[in-house]
């Protein structure tokens, strides 16, 4: 394979300009800006580069963007992706270095939580998105941009609208690359602190209601009381999660989960409640059985009138020997000299429909901290690194043999 290549762009002033649009999700944000924006200058920016460049979904307003470099075609296609939405805070927007302490979430590793503790502010910048996910996906624009001119796969990026609340983005992007060959795999740009996931849990949400019969509070023997069998399934909820704590857990996942999110029944002190209704959050590990048909076992002693699916995403597990993991744990050893550390998420990323889809995916993305809060900051020393990983990643997979080989010990 030839080594010629674009210049590298610079990373961090390219990730100030994504922090520096509003992408707020409408859905978790009434009035929320939307992926329009930042949709667009993410098509320019790749269009200018060479890139086939197509706007998806069917909400002109709310896009998701699919970007392909095609190869020669003998080789082995690989898929970046990540999403463009943000959720919505008070930590919006500066896209500039942090001008005080910034602080990692909690699931944030000990190297992210000992850099917020040191006064490192000209290696940030502080903005909403800034690290989920305004970093990696413009990690993942230089690296695509600057790679070697002869890849022999194909190199798509698939940025998706929506992840923040119902991932439709993704799934529009699924549906439109399966009118091609399948990728090889996918890398999802997720902030890891430069760690490699290679599982995550899934989710399920149902409304579980239950009816009753109306009758004046001082004859409750008239009615039926459609909270008290709530009550009785909330019991049977609480017996179910010491089930689910009990079983053999995840290496890397720990137990799955069960909770009532909301409760709302009752019309009124003076009357028997005739509806009352749940709403269950169910966090799932691979390979568990169906979870509404274990909700609809668990909770039948309480005879619920209906158990509703709202919305269920699946678990992700990577296998140990899947080319991808080789070729991401390779790079990140090779970009930071130190052994790769594979670690499981508890929540919940696209990459569970990218797996679902046939796509062997892991998650590899920045250091920094304050997902979802209103402080959020990224490393800029770390989005340079990641860039070094991504372009292995990319000639790993998409080189000129178009199949990772592991690397032999120094």
């Amino acid at each position: 394979m030839g080594a010629d290549r674009m210049p590298r762009e610079d990373v961090v002033e390219l990730t100030r300009r994504l922090v520096a649009v509003d992408a707020t999700n409408p859905s978790l944000v009434a009035g929320g800006a939307g992926e329009a924006e930042i949709a667009r200058l993410v098509a320019d920016w790749l269009g200018a580069r060479g890139f086939e460049v197509r706007l998806i979904g069917g909400d002109p307003a709310r896009p998701s963007v699919l970007a392909r470099r095609r190869g020669s075609g003998a080789g082995r296609s690989l898929l970046l992706a990540g999403h463009l939405d943000t959720v919505g805070g008070s930590g919006m927007i500066t896209g500039a270095p942090a001008d005080a302490t910034a602080y990692p979430s909690e699931d944030a590793s000990d190297d992210a939580r000992a850099e917020a503790d040191a006064p490192a502010e000209a290696d940030r910048i502080v903005g909403r998105g800034a690290y989920d996910m305004a970093g990696g996906l413009a990690a993942a624009m230089v690296a695509a941009a600057s790679a070697p001119s002869a890849l022999q796969g194909d190199l798509l990026l698939a940025f998706a609208a929506d992840e923040e609340f119902g991932s439709v983005g993704m799934e529009d992007l699924l549906a439109a690359l399966a009118d091609g060959p399948r990728p090889a795999a996918a890398v999802v740009l997720e902030p890891t602190d430069l760690e490699v996931t290679v599982a995550h849990r899934g989710f399920a949400w149902f409304r579980v209601e239950y009816e009753g019969l109306a009758a004046h509070g001082s004859q409750p023997e008239l009615g039926v009381d459609a909270i008290a069998r709530a009550a009785d399934g909330l019991v049977a909820l609480r017996a179910f999660a010491d089930e689910l704590d009990a079983r053999p857990r995840h290496p890397l996942l720990g137990a799955g989960s069960v909770r009532v999110a909301t409760i709302a029944g009752g019309t009124d002190a003076a009357t028997v409640a005739d509806r009352c209704a749940l709403v269950i959050e169910r966090r799932t590990l691979p390979g568990e059985p169906d979870p509404g048909l274990e909700l609809q076992r668990v909770l039948a002693p309480s005879r619920p009138a209906r158990v509703v699916p709202l919305v269920a995403r699946p678990a992700m597990e990577a296998d140990d020997d899947d080319e991808i993991v080789r070729a991401v744990v390779d790079a990140v050893e090779r970009a930071t000299g130190a052994p790769a550390v594979r670690r499981g998420d508890p929540w919940w990323t696209d990459a569970g429909l990218i797996a679902e889809a046939g796509i062997p995916v892991v998650l590899v993305g920045p250091q920094g901290g304050g997902a979802h809060a209103d402080e959020e900051w990224v490393s800029t020393s770390s989005l340079r690194t990641l860039v070094d990983v991504i372009d292995g990643v990319i000639v790993a997979v998409c080189g000129e043999n178009g199949r990772h080989q592991r690397k032999e010990p120094s």
